[in-house]
């Protein structure tokens, strides 16, 4: 049983979002699952005009209700009937409610459109990075023209690394358990992980690499995995092109954190593959919720 928390402010992109995770419940995880559909809204400040406030703050309330009433009974008529999907509206801090529905519904995967109005704006460039950061769960951010492979599902996943902080000898490779949190996504998704390495081109590289692909043959054992060596130096391009020509489904990336072996070079890399990504990337936070 899975839990995917889809935050919406009711924008096209938002409303491509919530189609996407809804599919990726019926299709990926054949409705073995919910959907929890989350808007948040400001409540009145003005003390003063506490009275006109609260009036147009119930009546918010009860307007966003209905909204998420009418996108969940369309994503049931467009993606599934059986899809079983809860609405949540709340006036509470975006960031602070999100992290309290993943704990309480111990949420899977949050999926969010690129960009937005108004709250979608919140999960724009630094935010959503934010959030795969401090949350504690992975976050699925998906492009305007990104659509879910329906027929075949997610296949393929490109997880691009720099191994920073990473030896050739495969015993000295750290963390383990940063690799097992990957094994359990990639393994939840039920698809293939295709490991892109993202460095300069050393003599010592290709030992490093037989080292880097036994280790990983070893932490997936019992999934395919395979070690690909970026062709282009252009970090963002590289990626880019790699899933193109693999026909990938999603990228897997690590916002920057210093000591961790899959961070990519930097946060502007990080940025640049969420905006430039013809398919959704799933981030995975630096830190596990506790």
């Amino acid at each position: 049983m899975v839990t995917i928390l889809a935050p919406t402010d009711f924008s096209l992109n938002a409303r491509h979002a919530t189609q996407y995770a809804a599919k990726l419940l019926a299709h990926q995880f054949h409705n073995e699952g919910r959907m929890i559909l989350l808007h948040v809204f400001e409540a009145p400040s003005a003390i003063s005009e506490y009275e006109l406030n609260m009036l147009h703050f119930d009546t918010m309330k009860t307007y966003i209700r209905e909204r998420l009433e009418e996108r969940k009974n369309e994503l049931k008529t467009e993606v599934d009937r059986h899809l079983h999907i809860e609405c949540v509206a709340t006036n509470e801090g975006l960031l602070e409610h999100i992290r309290r529905i993943c704990a309480h519904a111990q949420v899977d995967f949050i999926t969010i459109g690129l960009t937005g109005s108004g709250m979608g704006n919140i999960f724009l460039g630094s935010h959503t990075i934010e959030i795969a950061q401090h949350a504690g769960y992975p976050v699925i951010t998906v492009p305007p023209r990104a659509e879910f492979p329906a027929e075949r599902g997610i296949r393929k996943i490109v997880f691009a690394c720099d191994f920073s902080a990473v030896q050739p000898d495969s015993s000295t490779i750290q963390p383990v358990d940063f690799f097992e949190r990957v094994r359990k996504v990639v393994q939840l998704l039920g698809a293939e992980l295709l490991v892109l390495y993202v460095g300069s081109a050393r003599k010592e590289e290709d030992a490093e690499l037989e080292a880097r692909r036994r280790f990983l043959q070893e932490q997936f054992s019992d999934l395919p995995v395979s070690l690909h060596r970026m062709a282009s130096r252009h970090v963002v391009a590289g990626i880019r092109d790699f899933v193109r020509d693999q026909q990938a489904d999603m990228i897997l990336i690590i916002p920057q954190q210093q000591r961790w072996p899959g961070s990519l070079l930097k946060m502007k890399h990080t940025r640049a593959v969420l905006f430039r990504s013809t398919v959704p990337v799933l981030t995975l936070p630096a830190s596990v919720h506790d």
